[in-house]
């Protein structure tokens, strides 16, 4: 998807580590997102997961989506990667 002059993927991932409320290792659902600068995905900006039940509250396309463009509007960093 394109978003404000940036290019994104998400990916479906079932292995995303996080740690529980009791400090025990877990693998959770959720998804990749990778933040490119060019339309052909070379140029890789940051990437980071959104996992259900932690940063996302369900197993939604549509919630990743919204996670991933609050994170661009949130990074000031991306500005000045594509100047």
């Amino acid at each position: 998807m394109r978003y404000k002059d940036f290019y994104v993927r998400i990916t479906p991932d079932k292995y995303i580590p996080r740690v529980d409320k009791k400090g025990n290792k877990i693998l959770c659902d959720g998804f990749l997102i990778q933040i490119f600068a060019d339309k052909n995905e070379q140029v890789e900006i940051d990437n980071f997961t959104a996992a259900v039940g932690f940063e996302i509250l369900e197993d939604s396309l549509a919630e990743a989506v919204q996670f991933a463009k609050d994170y661009i509007d949130c990074e000031g960093k991306f500005i000045d990667l594509k100047s």
